[in-house]
């Protein structure tokens, strides 16, 4: 589950100042992929899991930072970008202890984006839903059932048209997907797919229509491997659509279609054989097939988020381990009609310190933004990356 993915409590550092004229020069200059300077909280880790946008001048990313050194405490962090530079955004939390932000959607002039926090009274994880209504973020009542939940996705259609997934414990301990939509009144809980026996999770959904979304995650059954978990709702319901056959343990974390056209996810494979590795796939006509993306080096590779430009272009985001130097880069690679290729990203951490990305949005055919964070000399701090070309 995208819970287990190294989001750490990312320790903050001192909030950066842009100037608007600077942030246009950069962002006018760029070619290919490059870091843009990003705002920061406080002195602990920082750092961003998703990224969303209504337009090039409007784009949002979200995550959490550690307002101290408490391993314990962390608030939801939410970042604007006005075509110029990025800034910092107040938003709201629960409780006084953890909450974070997993992943946001832009659309019918709302950003939502959702998570989670720990709940003060129990001190269990429960479902967090926000909204940015044009002047200000807000904490949106939902149905949180179970006796914890989690939300890790979220894909908005229009105002009354927004779907969040992720999963909910019931009293015997047994994890299910959880499934909400919001009516452009309030949200209600949609019966979902629960395949596996011993457990499902659901961690990304893609929107594509009133009658064609897509959920991914994964499903459990008595004995590995764990399988990927596939969900399609067809305007009437939620049903689970076969996966293709892997020896191996699949894990989706990210769901994206091309315009009118097929999803496709990407996650990670692991085996008592083999390390992580990037591992996709493909829908033609509700069929998945497999469709394998790069891995670099022997070491191993994730890919934790995916994004569609126009003319049959996606880019899948995550992180690789290098292994001249032990650490943790970033990972991004490019999936056009002729296959997947590896684009050269920044990685700013320090000599020995880890960089990964979480989360990618594509505007237009190209222009690109990728969020995540890097080791920096004292702690976790925010990393944001531009494509301009």
């Amino acid at each position: 589950m995208k819970s287990m993915k190294v989001f750490g409590l990312f320790l903050i550092v001192t909030l950066i100042s842009l100037l608007a004229g600077a942030g246009r020069s950069i962002a006018a200059n760029c070619v290919g992929w490059m870091q843009l300077p990003s705002p920061n909280v406080g002195s602990s880790d920082n750092t961003l899991a998703a990224v969303t946008g209504a337009a090039v001048d409007d784009i949002w990313a979200v995550g959490q930072y550690a307002p101290d050194s408490n391993p314990n405490m962390t608030l939801t962090l939410t970042q604007h970008f006005d075509g110029g530079s990025w800034r910092v955004v107040n938003s709201p939390n629960v409780g006084d202890r953890a909450n974070a932000l997993f992943a946001a959607s832009a659309g019918g002039g709302a950003v939502w984006a959702v998570g989670y926090y720990i709940d003060p009274t129990t001190l269990s994880p429960r479902s967090l839903i926000e909204s940015w209504n044009g002047t200000g973020w807000t904490i949106v009542p939902h149905p949180d059932p179970g006796v914890m939940s989690h939300l890790f996705g979220v894909s908005a259609l229009a105002s009354n048209d927004v779907w969040a997934v992720g999963d909910t414990q019931d009293t015997n301990n047994i994890f299910g997907v959880l499934i909400e939509h919001f009516d452009g009144a309030r949200w209600s809980v949609v019966t979902g797919a629960n395949p596996g026996v011993t457990g499902n999770h659901l961690n990304s959904v893609s929107a594509l229509s009133v009658n064609d979304i897509w959920a991914v995650g994964q499903t459990f059954g008595l004995a590995p491997p764990d399988v990927a978990l596939i969900e399609h709702f067809d305007g009437t319901s939620w049903s689970s659509v076969a996966s293709p056959t892997v020896p191996a343990s699949v894990l989706f974390y990210g769901v994206s279609a091309i315009p009118g056209g097929e999803p496709r996810a990407v996650g990670e494979a692991q085996s008592d054989r083999v390390n992580f590795r990037t591992i996709a796939a493909q829908s033609s006509s509700g069929v998945w097939s497999l469709d394998q993306p790069i891995n670099v080096g022997r070491g191993e590779n994730h890919l934790y988020g995916i994004a569609s430009g126009l003319d049959g272009i996606q880019w899948a985001v995550g992180t690789r381990l290098d292994a001249a130097s032990g650490n943790l880069l970033t990972l991004v690679e490019r999936r056009d009609t002729s296959g997947w290729t590896v684009e050269a990203s920044p990685n700013p951490g320090l000599a020995n310190g880890n960089t990964m990305l979480s989360g990618v949005a594509i505007f237009g055919e190209t222009d690109g933004w990728a969020v995540g964070e890097f080791d920096g000399a004292n702690a976790e701090q925010t990393l944001v990356l531009h494509r301009c070309q």
